[in-house]
């Protein structure tokens, strides 16, 4: 339960820092953007436990995840700036991701809380069996977290809108260079 509260705490800093930084042109920055789509894509792969509920709940899920992440790109603006770098002049992109992108996240969350919280209705009523018994095997054995099925939507649902979101501006950044070549030609 450690290990996993801290997983969720790492998670939950980006989420912030990215819903501060929604209304402000920051570089787009591989490493930090692409951080998140694969820590979440390879906890869903490790925590997920393909049973047919869970199949069915991930065939349901995976739309809801793309048109999330397509929407978070609704608020994004992009420009190119000039900065200087170890002496030379380099042209960056630059983006600012704005509300409609920290209100993807937020849905994502919210969503998220709430398919664990339907699912766990039975354990919350049996408090004193199962998750009891869960909670303290991930307490003796962090690899147990591993093992669990608990979360997998949440990092499914924070992977696959992530990625979608990087894809779909690293699909506008690649027009925009395209389109300021071609202006260039001219």
């Amino acid at each position: 339960m450690v290990i996993n509260l801290l997983l969720m705490i790492v998670l939950i800093w980006f989420v912030i820092h990215n819903f501060i930084k929604a209304k402000k042109f920051v570089s787009f920055n591989n490493w930090h953007d692409y951080f998140v789509p694969i820590y979440s894509i390879v906890l869903f792969l490790v925590t997920m436990k393909w049973d047919t509920t869970n199949v069915t709940i991930f065939l349901i899920l995976l739309p809801v995840a793309l048109v999330t992440g397509y929407l978070e790109t609704k608020g994004v603006e992009l420009k190119k700036e000039n900065s200087k770098k170890k002496d030379k002049i380099v042209e960056e992109i630059k983006i600012k991701r704005g509300s409609p992108y920290a209100f993807g996240w937020l849905f994502t969350f919210a969503l998220g809380i709430l398919i664990h919280c339907w699912f766990s209705r039975d354990m919350i009523l049996n408090m004193f069996t199962e998750a009891i018994w869960d909670n303290i095997i991930e307490e003796i054995n962090p690899l147990a977290l591993f093992t669990t099925n608990h979360t997998w939507y949440i990092w499914f649902l924070s992977g696959v809108s992530s990625l979608t979101f990087i894809m779909t501006i690293r699909i506008a950044i690649t027009r925009m260079i395209r389109k300021k070549r071609t202006k260039e030609e001219i």
